[in-house]
């Protein structure tokens, strides 16, 4: 048999990471294969030339202390309210992570395939590696379920289950600053609103908010032009606060197509016989990053198990 290359983590968001960190730390070879141009998933930071915006999770709320370990271990700064930061933005937590694992960004992989000794892994630009004992897939559901119909049907059946939900986001800098609190509770269609200026360690002038919209929005314009979303959020932000708003000096919409599971899978994750092959993600548990944690954690563990079972 050819020389297995190791294991195969398709995904490079809390739960890919989490999951890789940990089986690198017990000396297993780990490769991460991430389709898009930066790794964290939906914790994520956006930079732009009017300066960076949290676009994705605004804060990271620990209620285990397994969680909060690894995220003090991270650097991440803890709130006056608890919950967890990073700076200059979300996406720093895991700069230091990133920096320790091996990742290859733009690498879209389209099938899985049982055919060569091990497990193959085929790419959009019609590479095929293979072959890897064991893959972890830690996409969305969906998208998970799409990548292993074709080799593990009852783990496709199991993922079919799950029901994600979309959100939009909204980065919008504004000339003058509003009459808002820092993080603002959902109203009317808005889910939550924060100034990237009130978080801990920010040193930031503007007056920069992300806006988060409510899922039923979300649903409403899934596949709607991204600019005239942005116009719509901005105009139902000013309704739900009563706010007459100021120009704005910077505006752009982001949609997560599968933002949180609605209806999650209700275990830590859904592997094949012997655990070769296992799909996990937030999605498994709920739609937090400290579920995502846990799913990445769990399957590290149970191919360390299987490894232990084998010798």
């Amino acid at each position: 048999m050819e020389h297995s290359l190791g294991i195969a983590i398709i995904g490079a968001g809390i739960t890919g990471l989490t999951a890789a960190d940990h089986l690198v730390k017990s000396g297993r070879e780990v490769h991460v294969f991430d389709k898009g141009r930066g790794a964290g998933g939906r914790i994520a930071t956006r930079r732009t030339p009017n300066g960076v915006f949290d676009h994705g999770a605004p804060e990271l709320q620990a209620e285990s202390q397994e969680f909060r370990d690894f995220l003090a271990a991270l650097g991440a700064i803890v709130g006056e309210c608890g919950s967890n930061f990073g700076a200059p933005g979300m996406r720093s937590i895991f700069d230091q992570l990133i920096s320790k694992l091996d990742i290859h960004q733009g690498a879209e992989v389209t099938a899985i395939d049982g055919e060569s000794g091990g497990l193959g892994l085929h790419f959009a630009d019609g590479r095929l590696v293979a072959p890897f004992d064991t893959v972890l897939v830690t996409a969305p559901a969906p998208q998970a379920r799409t990548l292993v119909a074709p080799v593990a049907r009852e783990i496709a059946a199991e993922i079919e289950k799950v029901r994600m939900q979309p959100i939009w986001s909204c980065l919008v800098e504004f000339s003058e600053p509003l009459a808002l609190e820092g993080k603002s509770e959902g109203r009317g269609a808005v889910l939550r609103a924060d100034r990237m200026a009130s978080k801990p360690l920010r040193n930031d002038p503007r007056e920069a908010w992300v806006i988060h919209m409510r899922p039923e929005f979300a649903c409403d314009q899934l596949f709607a032009d991204r600019a005239i979303v942005a116009c719509s959020i901005i105009e139902a932000f000013g309704d739900a606060y009563g706010l007459t708003l100021p120009q704005v000096r910077y505006l752009e919409a982001h949609r997560w197509r599968y933002a949180f599971a609605d209806q999650p899978l209700g275990r830590p994750f859904v592997g094949d016989t012997g655990n070769r092959l296992l799909v996990g993600g937030d999605w498994t548990l709920g739609g937090r990053a400290e579920h995502g944690f846990q799913s990445g954690r769990a399957m590290a563990n149970a191919v360390l198990s299987r490894e232990v079972v084998k010798v």
